[in-house]
């Protein structure tokens, strides 16, 4: 590897005086025959201290088989230890080489997005994704082209801190910054004709927006190259000096990114379609989607995935927003004859929202971000599914009792129940959870922030919403605020949640006329006083070992002077 290859070079530097001692003796016995074995010894004794530290650091080289970042860092431990000038200089040689290529690593990834690293031993490395095993890997692009003149949008996140060779003089918190300066410089690289919009030139007080990296620059890229060149002139790595640089790099990049988002890419109008569409904001067109999917049909997964995607586009022709929904596309992820057997809502819970996001909103919008965008958007629809569900049984309802047929008054009263019950819970997620985030966030971006703290707060924002919407799993990260005990809980509701769930969909799908109706809905009726009581008492859990000032109210709408708790007490 490089390091190694400059270690070496480095440890030639060191034994720069005791080479030039050798000669000396040598030059000197050729002008004195006459002088002992002693005088070589006592010339050469000066030397030995050198020798067995040069001698200690390549054994540990070899031993801790230390390579990149790692031998870097080794150095510097062993640096301090030293207490004479002499060790320190001996230091400084062999230290300078190999701080040559972390600071030529660190420039080409901070100021070009470039790492020429194929033996892994800088702190930013390449992850290859699983579809991706088998191709050519960006760092072997790089080295074969001076820039990357179309980077797949999935590439930037593929990127991430090797923490084995992340030196203790650079926090994580640092790294993090350099990870985002240089997945930045990715992200002006790709082939925006790809990305952008046809009227791309937004006019700022400096002009137009170009079409490469200088934008995100502004011809600033030699002062900050110069500022990183400088580090390497110290004699040490003043760590802080380093880190006020990283700092002064990332605060400016966030600055023009937060500019060309917010300003060329209306990034407010961005959040709002997200939140129309993913979060239900539109909700009489998802109203007019389930109209056009129901067909006459019955079951959640009678019908095929084509169906989903041709009601979801005559939903957006009949609300005349195709303009709007041009760059969100609906499928289904899994065929409906592969779906799991034990896949309670079926098709439903494989739907997937699509949306072509724009240039440069690649570092906003990471795949797993949309992922969890999804979840509470299957969330949502399943929950809109359901009260559409419920009506449709209600308008049957009047018409068998048009008819002649009255409707059991235990019948209607359960209905009613699931209604409430979906009713409060649309309402505490809609109202008291995604409202009142989503005006959080809104207020950063308006704020103009630069874009570090959007970023951090469109992450906070995602992160509440599936804490409070009770979503969060093994799958996604918690927060580190959360306690174990409270995600635990929070799994429990949501598996409660879906026992609720099945059960208003087994109602929608029972005839009233029958005559085994009635006992189906007892038995339904039993399991849902059983999951309302046991969500009701977890609910109450969390509000005392937490701080959700949205669940109270939830708690309060669903449990009204205590309404499901006295009645199951009674029944009992």
């Amino acid at each position: 590897g490089y390091y190694l290859k400059n270690f070496a070079k480095g440890i030639e530097n060191a034994l720069e005086d005791y080479y030039n001692e050798i000669a000396r003796l040598e030059s000197y016995y050729q002008k004195n025959s006459t002088n002992s074995l002693l005088y070589i010894h006592n010339s050469l004794e000066s030397q030995k201290p050198v020798i067995l530290m040069l001698r200690k650091l390549i054994i540990d080289a070899r031993m801790q088989k230390l390579h990149g970042c790692g031998l870097l860092q080794n150095l510097r431990n062993q640096e301090y230890d030293q207490g004479n000038d002499r060790m320190n200089h001996l230091f400084d040689k062999i230290t300078k080489p190999i701080k040559l290529v972390f600071y030529s690593h660190l420039a080409h990834w901070l100021l070009l997005g470039m790492i020429d690293d194929p033996h892994t031993e800088f702190f930013i490395s390449y992850k290859q994704s699983m579809e991706n095993e088998g191709k050519t890997t960006p760092e072997n692009s790089v080295t074969s082209s001076t820039y990357l003149s179309s980077v797949p949008r999935e590439d930037i996140w593929q990127y991430e801190i090797n923490m084995a060779q992340l030196p203790s003089f650079v926090s994580t918190v640092l790294a993090e910054k350099v990870l985002f300066v240089g997945q930045t410089v990715l992200v002006f690289k790709m082939d925006r004709r790809r990305y952008r919009s046809e009227s791309w030139t937004t006019k700022t007080p400096c002009g137009t927006f170009s079409d490469d990296v200088s934008e995100l620059w502004d011809g600033k890229e030699s002062v900050f190259s110069k500022m990183i060149e400088d580090l390497n002139d110290e004699k040490r790595i003043d760590v802080l000096r380093l880190e006020r640089v990283i700092n002064d790099i990332k605060k400016f990049v966030s600055q023009r990114l937060s500019d060309i988002a917010v300003i060329e890419d209306n990034l407010v109008r961005q959040m709002c379609l997200i939140k129309d569409f993913y979060l239900l904001g539109r909700g009489e067109f998802y109203l007019e989607f389930l109209r056009q999917l129901h067909a006459g049909a019955k079951g959640f997964s009678s019908k095929n995935a084509k169906s989903y995607t041709r009601a979801f586009e005559i939903a957006a022709n009949e609300m005349g927003i195709v303009e709007e929904l041009e760059n969100f596309t609906l499928s289904v992820q899994k065929d409906s004859n592969d779906l799991e057997e034990c896949s309670e809502f079926g098709i439903w819970q494989n739907l997937h929202l699509k949306y072509k996001y724009k240039w440069p909103l690649n570092l906003l919008f990471s795949p797993t971000t949309f992922e969890r965008y999804n979840t509470v958007f299957r969330h949502l629809l399943i929950i809109r599914k359901l009260q559409y569900d419920l009506q449709l049984v209600w308008a049957r309802h009047k018409w068998v009792a048009k008819t002649g047929n009255p409707v059991n008054v235990k019948i209607m009263n359960f209905r009613n129940h699931l209604t409430f019950f979906l009713d409060n819970l649309q309402y505490y997620i809609q109202v008291d959870v995604l409202e009142s985030q989503f005006s959080v966030l809104m207020n950063v971006i308006k704020n103009k922030a630069d874009f570090e703290e959007i970023q951090r707060a469109h992450s906070v924002f995602l992160a509440n919403v599936l804490s409070q919407c009770f979503l969060l799993n093994d799958s996604f990260e918690k927060k580190k605020h959360t306690t174990q005990t409270t995600t635990q809980s929070q799994n429990s509701i949501y598996g409660t949640i879906l026992e609720i769930f099945s059960i208003c969909e087994k109602f929608s799908l029972l005839d009233a006329i029958e005559e085994d109706s009635l006992k189906q809905v007892v038995i339904l009726e039993e399991k849902f006083n059983v999951s309302i009581t046991g969500l009701i008492n977890l609910l109450a859990n969390i509000k005392s070992a937490s701080s959700f000032g949205p669940l109270s109210q939830f708690l309060l709408r669903l449990d009204y002077n205590h309404w499901f708790s006295v009645e199951k007490n009674e029944s009992a």
